[in-house]
């Protein structure tokens, strides 16, 4: 559909966020108001290690509204709209506990979506103590008038709907402490304690992911599995990661496979065809077959150049990948998409080739810089702003490093489901493109000094700001993007005395180009919107800050 939009005139489709697979479960905290979920759903999730969401609270700041005033604005019809909007995101969100509103199992469908797979306890209390705890209840609507009626006819019109969400608890004599022990504990009983398992279905196969702390070194175990008879591995590494890569390359031949090892060059400089024609000359040293594998241990640049090498090498053996930065966790050990630069332009030669392992292992990242760390937070925000709100505006309240396995998680997540539904990057996949524009210009004109992760952020809050231009981002977005990744340290904005022809040499030669003009992808409620025909400068207008 071509839009007039008084600027310029842009074809638009929409891209819908795809249902997300599923992570670890969620711990859901309902039950009638009063009952404590709010304290003890806290306590429990600090128990347990996991992010708390409380959804009355949730609710209030998306609405900008106290429940109250909602109540009086909106009666209670409009305030369970809201409500229902907010459980459908809750229910995108894994490994967390949720305390939800009293009146939430009234919206059936989106609160079994919420409980779908999850832990679910009803916490309860007697009236009287429900009626002492509560006071006058003035700011509860629901218990305007004669509280102590009403909480016995609510009580009996819900207990169906209470009694079918989830085993109970019974609060009346427990101190909060108490009720978040029963809580962790049931938890901890139903969900276990091992990694976070994702399964991607993709051509030829399956891509396993395991998200956990020491998950990179069941590599030797899961491949057996994964893939039978394999003999050999050459582990491909980038040299500042070198002791993880011996580790790696020891419990392999620990476990009788044949190890190799391939150092490559740090950063972009791996991603050459000198580099991968040197590696093919390894593997073929090293007698590595078809049935065997390449594992890839670093960051984005030595995955991307050592799976191009296993794409192309005996026309493709496995691959493995071992992520050591977050960017490289949230985004390039999966799925399939393997690069090369050339001619000046990034990831100008590629390949689909879908690594059979993932194993992303957090405690990896203790020795990053503060930079990479939030240069990987750009793009785990990137995920979260596609696909799951809820998460995205919860970046500025959680502890970023305390709750990363959570992040990386939500993040993998998130762009697995839009690798299964697209493997091959057809249409629904662009989606994840969200700033890259943008930032892929960025890179080329700064020779490479602005990282990827600093200029997908910067791209980001440049794509919501041509979404807004356009009419097509709802009307603060850009500002709110703003707020959140500068909170996260990263930068908002080009730096000072880029070159603007070299900015517009890189977009031209962007190979997600259209008919000589450019494609972008700005976010919208429920997805994004593939946006082409958008002319070079009005895109560095906005770039550079113009609204």
């Amino acid at each position: 559909m071509d839009v007039r939009t008084g600027v310029s005139t842009v074809a638009r489709r929409f891209l819908p966020a795809p249902p997300l697979p599923p992570g670890r479960p969620r711990l859901v905290v309902t039950g009638f108001m009063g009952t404590g979920k709010t304290v003890a759903g806290a306590l429990a999730a600090h128990r347990l290690g996991l992010p708390f969401f409380d959804l009355d609270r949730a609710l209030e700041g998306r609405a900008g509204r106290s429940i109250d005033e909602l109540f009086r604005l909106t009666g209670e019809p409009g305030f369970r709209a809201l409500e229902r909007d907010v459980l459908r995101d809750a229910a995108r969100l894994s490994g967390v506990v949720i305390a939800t509103g009293g009146g939430a199992v009234l919206s059936g469908p989106e609160f079994e979506q919420l409980a779908a797979g999850a832990v679910v306890a009803v916490l309860t209390c007697d009236a009287e103590r429900l009626l002492a705890r509560l006071g006058p209840a003035a700011d509860r609507p629901m218990l305007a008038s004669a509280p102590a009626d009403r909480i016995g006819a609510i009580l009996q019109d819900r207990a169906p709907l209470y009694a079918r969400a989830g085993l109970a608890l019974d609060t009346s004599t427990r101190s909060p402490g108490q009720v978040a022990a029963e809580l962790a504990g049931r938890y901890g009983t139903a969900a276990g304690s091992g990694p976070a398992r994702i399964d991607i279905e993709v051509p030829d196969g399956r891509t396993r992911v395991l998200v956990g702390e020491g998950v990179a070194l069941q590599v030797a175990r899961q491949l057996r599995e994964l893939v039978p008879g394999v003999a050999a591995a050459a582990v491909c590494f980038d040299p500042s990661v070198g002791a993880l890569a011996e580790q790696v390359a020891r419990q392999l031949s620990g476990h009788g496979l044949r190890a190799s090892r391939c150092a490559l060059p740090s950063g972009e400089a791996a991603k050459s065809f000198e580099v991968v024609a040197g590696l093919w000359e390894r593997f073929r040293a090293e007698r590595v077959e078809p049935a065997d594998v390449v594992v890839a241990v670093g960051g984005g640049a030595t995955l991307d150049a050592a799976g191009f090498a296993a794409a192309t090498y005996a026309r493709g053996v496995a691959c493995v990948n071992v992520p050591t930065t977050l960017l490289a966790m949230v985004d390039a050990s999966l799925g399939g998409k393997v690069a090369l630069n050339h001619a000046g332009t990034k990831n100008l030669a590629g390949a689909f080739h879908h690594p059979s392992l993932v194993l992303a292992d957090p405690s990896v990242l203790a020795t990053l810089s503060r930079r990479t760390f939030r240069a990987g937070m750009a793009e785990a925000a990137k995920a979260l702003a596609l696909a799951s709100p809820l998460g995205f505006d919860a970046l500025l309240e959680i502890d970023a490093p305390q709750h990363i396995s959570w992040v990386v998680e939500q993040a993998i997540r998130i762009k697995a489901a839009y690798v299964e539904a697209d493997p091959r990057d057809r249409l629904l996949r662009h989606s994840l493109n969200l700033g890259h524009t943008f930032a892929h210009a960025l890179e080329s004109a700064s020779d490479h000094a602005i990282p990827h992760g600093e200029a997908v952020a910067i791209g980001m809050v440049a794509a919501a700001r041509l979404g807004e231009r356009f009419g097509i981002s709802p009307e603060g977005l850009a500002a709110k993007t703003t707020t959140l990744l500068g909170a996260l340290g990263l930068p908002v904005a080009p730096p000072p005395g880029l070159s603007r022809e070299r900015l517009v040499e890189a977009m031209l030669g962007d190979k997600k180009r259209r008919g000589g003009r450019g494609a972008f992808v700005v976010p919208v409620p429920g997805g994004v919107e593939l946006v082409e025909g958008v002319d070079t400068r009005e895109a560095l207008d906005v770039l550079e800050g113009a609204p």
